[in-house]
């Protein structure tokens, strides 16, 4: 009875001990399948160019599998809402037997995309207060960051708050995208377009479908493009309405040129995006929202306009601000730091050069007083008042005085330049003018009066003006900054009367510039990191397709049985 009792004592241990075996064999394998589904998901969401979906990213899949047989997996993938490149995956593992889910096994993972380029530019660039980055960025250069950036920024230099870490621009295993007119235009269907579009649609396609424009174009809203735009020279965005849609394994824009987005220009673009220029946002009212990523050789930068008629169109630098409220006339101003904001003009030079006479008129609102301060220069700061041009010097070059403004010009037949009476700085607001015509002396005049002058190198100079390479507000000889406040800038092909010089007024003939400066500053641009929108699929001269996205690696941040 003993021995009996003992063997069946031992049978049952050996029992559990199988069953036990088995069960752990089984949970085994349901880890790997869990594990499995996970890493199916990673890949996926890193390489998605075959999921044919319309969404933003995979969201996953039930009864998936490895192999053939009875083990199965559901899969269930959220985006982290407040971090765009982190991804939630969980995974349930199972076994069917007669219908049942037997061995189960789940686990939670988070993947973070590492790195996922939302934004990349090709050069120094500062990203202003309008601009929202959800994703890494790669600046190819140093970059200033003024807005918001929720990721990594690849840079040599930084400086600015990011969400993210600073990384070396070496530290990036991601190449600019081979995305060429050729690539597209020669491999797909090709539909062209106008030099203007308004209120169309083009597209869905079946096969995808490349609309291309030989030349500029204008969206003037409304338009909608499902497919892929091509554009051989500049695009510029008018009224609201305008949606940019990529085919499948197609970016959604590529421009050879500058994107131009007007005020109150709307532009949605789902997909990559691509310009191998600048992306120059108007200051009033623009938006532009990109769900996929933006490639940009000169960046982002934000403009004002030139209300004389003429299109001389401005850009903003190193984010000087916007006074919606807080200017001398029509309500606001634009205030630069004093460090290195300017306001641009690059094309003053075919306008200015070759004058006989000229007008150049400004409100100017000082936070400093007894210091040297360019306001406006036509060229590349030099250590001479030799061009066209007005600051503020603190002693005065010649006749001894101190807190002088200062006005010089360059022509044909040589330069002159000249300085106020003393102690004019001052940190309220002042109305400057100088005027010039050829044969007659330079002229100063500060809210409305012709200052007396202590110097002047010529009673008159002939000719014409020369030497203008652009127009540059903020900025002055000797790389000195203005710091305080400008307002309603005009240039005048003509030598205006006094009376029609202050107080400044519209309807003087000759207006060939005018920035009123009047902007809201409130233009806005949201990029979203989407490698399921960017996957694209590059032909090959060999027939060989080749891929392309725009996350080069990912890990899981936690994996967690549950």
């Amino acid at each position: 009875m003993v021995i009996t009792i003992t063997s069946l004592a031992f049978l049952s241990q050996s029992d559990v001990e199988l069953a036990c075996g088995r069960n752990m064999n089984l949970r085994m394998q349901m880890d790997y399948v869990a594990q499995s589904g996970a890493e199916h998901a990673k890949g996926l969401i890193l390489n998605p160019h075959d999921i044919d979906i319309v969404s933003e990213y995979w969201r996953g899949g039930v009864g998936q599998q490895i192999v053939g047989g009875d083990d199965y997996y559901d899969v269930e993938v959220v985006r982290d809402e407040t971090d765009r490149c982190n991804y939630i995956i969980d995974c349930n593992a199972y076994r069917l037997k007669n219908g049942e889910k037997i061995g189960r096994s789940s686990i939670s993972a988070q993947l973070r995309l590492d790195p996922c380029i939302a934004y990349w530019v090709g050069t120094n660039t500062t990203i202003s207060q309008q601009v929202t980055i959800n994703g890494d960025v790669y600046c190819n250069g140093t970059l200033t960051n003024g807005g918001v950036i929720n990721g990594d920024v690849f840079a040599n230099g930084l400086s600015g708050n990011i969400t993210g870490q600073q990384k070396a621009v070496g530290d990036l295993s991601l190449g600019w995208p081979r995305v060429t007119v050729e690539d597209f235009t020669s491999n797909y269907p090709v539909q062209t377009v106008g030099a203007s579009l308004s209120g169309v649609t083009f597209g869905p396609y079946n096969p995808v479908q490349v609309c291309y424009s030989n030349g500029d174009l204008e969206l003037v809203g409304a338009v909608q493009i499902e497919g892929m735009l091509v554009v051989e020279g500049n695009l510029t965005i008018q009224g609201n309405g305008n949606v940019i849609r990529a085919g499948k394994n197609l970016p959604a824009l590529l421009v050879t040129g500058d994107v131009m987005i007007e005020g109150g220009g709307e532009l949605e673009i789902n997909g990559l995006a691509v310009v191998e220029g600048q992306v120059q946002l108007s200051s009033d009212d623009a938006d532009v929202s990109i769900l996929g990523g933006l490639f940009t050789e000169d960046g982002i930068v934000e403009t004002t306009e030139d209300s004389s008629g003429n299109d001389n169109t401005a850009t903003l630098y190193n984010g000087p601000s916007w006074h919606p409220s807080g200017g001398q006339t029509g309500g606001g101003a634009l205030e630069f730091d004093g460090v290195d904001d300017t306001v641009e003009e690059p094309g003053a030079g075919s306008y200015i050069n070759g004058l006989s006479a000229v007008t150049f008129s400004l409100w100017v609102k000082s936070d400093v007083t007894f210091q040297d301060r360019g306001i406006m220069f036509s060229r590349d700061p030099t250590d001479a008042d030799a061009d066209f041009g007005i600051r503020y010097d603190r002693t005065g070059t010649y006749g001894g005085g101190i807190r002088v403004i200062k006005a010089s010009i360059r022509t044909t037949s040589g330069y002159t330049q000249i300085e106020s009476t003393s102690n004019v700085q001052t940190t309220s607001w002042q109305h400057l003018a100088l005027v010039w015509e050829s044969g007659s002396g330079l002229k100063l005049y500060i809210n409305g009066a012709k200052n007396p002058l202590t110097y002047e190198l010529s009673t008159t100079l002939s000719g014409s003006i020369s030497g203008v390479q652009k127009l540059m507000l903020g900025r002055g000889t000797k790389a000195q900054y203005w710091d305080g406040m400008i307002d309603d800038v005009r240039i005048y092909d003509r030598a205006l009367d006094p009376n029609d010089i202050y107080p400044p007024t519209d309807g003087p003939a000759g207006l060939i510039g005018h920035w009123r400066l009047d902007d809201s500053g409130s233009s806005s641009v949201n990029v979203t990191a989407a490698p399921c929108k960017t996957a694209i699929v590059l032909g090959s001269s060999g027939g060989v397709e080749e891929r392309w996205g725009q996350a080069a690696g990912a890990f899981f941040k936690s994996i967690r049985r549950e």
